[in-house]
């Protein structure tokens, strides 16, 4: 088995992990994006216990809640409810496919309780590639000798 196909076979459970930040749906807007902000995340699971209720990113503040968002507003108001999710028991392969069909740049990772266990960015997907294939991700220095096998692009 070659490299990289070692590395998207392997289950999220044995690799990437970032852990969530998460509010409760009754979280106001003004304390969510606080709470985003100081634990630098582009993203927070909105929970009722532990169970998953929605996603609240970035792009739903931008998209959402600029401009008409009151600051005392639940952020259950302006979260995306029911979000596509990935389970422990998945491979990275599997979780960039889906990311990548539905243009997801956060997905959150349920356990088998359907509790948020962790999340998947591009970043994460990005730092992890890069990890188990360094020369194909970083090219330093640059060698125009090397090409790729694969063509770039859709």
């Amino acid at each position: 088995m070659s490299v990289k196909t070692k590395a998207l076979s392997e289950k999220l459970a044995h690799i990437i992990r970032y852990e969530p930040a998460i509010a409760q749906e009754t979280t106001t807007v003004k304390d969510a994006l606080a709470l985003m902000r100081s634990r630098q995340k582009p993203a927070l699971m909105i929970c009722k216990g532990k169970k998953l209720l929605g996603i609240f990113t970035e792009r739903d503040y931008i998209m959402k809640a600029l401009g008409s968002a009151k600051s005392s507003d639940p952020i259950s108001k302006y979260m995306t409810p029911n979000p596509i999710t990935g389970r422990l028991d998945e491979t990275l392969g599997e979780v960039i496919e889906v990311m990548d069909a539905k243009h997801l740049r956060t997905l959150p990772i349920v356990d088998e309780n359907g509790a948020v266990a962790s999340v998947v960015t591009v970043l994460t997907v990005i730092q992890y590639l890069a990890d188990h294939f360094p020369a194909a991700v970083v090219n330093r220095p640059p060698q125009p000798h090397v090409v790729s096998e694969d063509a770039d692009g859709a």
